[in-house]
């Protein structure tokens, strides 16, 4: 299992690595995207988005991903915290030693349950391609592999995580820890949330690097809970 998460890893950092070279990061324009999502006509109209998504489209490009993934907080099913009893299903079964067909068939269960409510979760995606490798099921892994990489890459477009100026850009807070160890990071045990510039920073273990913490803009979700009388992220 180790060896196999240590694959995915890799893949992961080749990805965000080829990705930062590519292009120079940039924020989201949120009421850009809301606009464009919201239109038929638009490439971007989000139902086409989340259709392409769904299918795994390789063709999907940086620009459709950003808006799948940012638009997603005007999206009725929108939910910035994490409430499902899945949580703790799938981190117990993971936590195992090794695992059973019984546990590979849990464990998607589990997933796909959280992925309906958050087709972004990375746990949940990990765990599926976990479950596709040992199953040699190449087509399923190859189509969870690119909606992973559609969400990595449209955080990871948004900065450097490196200041509270330059953050990387997340529509819920769970996404921040999930996103650490493409980039490379453990976490150091430590969070603040900077509310006045709705900014979040997470410290890191020790690192090859020598980074410190990475600073995250939950501003989506700050806004969302606010506007429901405050309460937990």
């Amino acid at each position: 299992m180790q060896k196999l998460l240590s694959i995915f890893t890799l893949i992961a950092s080749v990805t965000f690595s080829a990705h930062a070279q590519e292009e120079f990061f940039s924020a989201p324009n949120y009421v850009q995207i809301e606009r464009n999502i919201k239109e038929p006509t638009s490439t971007y109209y989000y139902p086409k988005l989340m259709e392409k998504y769904m299918a795994g489209d390789e063709k999907m490009t940086l620009e459709e991903g950003r808006h799948l993934y940012f638009g997603f907080i005007y999206q009725p099913q929108y939910m910035p915290v994490d409430t499902s009893s899945y949580n703790n299903k799938l981190a117990e079964v993971l936590s195992k030693k090794s695992f059973t067909p019984n546990d590979y068939t849990n464990i998607l269960e589990y997933s796909n349950a959280l992925l309906l409510e958050d087709p972004f979760n990375l746990r949940a995606l990990n765990a599926k391609l976990l479950v596709y490798a040992q199953q040699n099921n190449t087509e399923e892994y190859k189509r969870v592999a690119q909606q992973r990489r559609v969400v990595q890459n449209a955080i990871a477009g948004t900065g450097d995580g490196m200041s509270d100026k330059t953050p990387f850009y997340v529509i819920k807070v769970a996404h921040e820890y999930d996103i650490l160890p493409f980039l490379g990071y453990n976490f150091g045990g430590n969070d603040k949330i900077l509310s006045s510039k709705k900014i979040n920073y997470l410290t890191l273990g020790d690192n090859r690097f020598g980074v410190e913490r990475v600073y995250f803009n939950i501003a989506p979700v700050i806004d969302h809970v606010s506007s429901r009388g405050g309460g937990k992220m």
